[in-house]
């Protein structure tokens, strides 16, 4: 639940006229920053809320990142894989053939 800051206009008002500011102006200047103020503001329950929301959105996206990493890393691995593998194969024959 989000509670608005407390405002005292009077005060307000009267501070400002006495800093030599017309009646008029300071009670519009009150109005403004009491309607400013009003709007609600986020208390601990709604900050942890949206910290979870945050914290969620942000381990979706690392698994995204990690997930597209791992695809073109293995597209990019895999020819060197084939040939790695036909080496080992071709190395075998020839161990092979010299030894026996």
């Amino acid at each position: 639940m989000t509670m608005p800051i407390q405002f005292d206009t009077a005060q307000y008002v009267k501070t400002l006229i006495d800093a030599g500011i017309p009646r008029q102006q300071a009670e519009a200047h009150a109005d403004a920053l009491k309607a400013a103020l009003s709007q609600p503001v986020a208390n601990d329950s709604d900050l942890a809320i949206h910290r979870a929301e945050l914290h969620a959105m942000f381990a979706e996206h690392e698994a995204k990142m990690i997930r597209l990493i791992d695809e073109r890393l293995s597209a990019k691995l895999r020819p060197v894989y084939i040939w790695l593998s036909i080496l080992t194969v071709m190395q075998a024959i020839t161990m092979t053939k010299l030894f026996l």
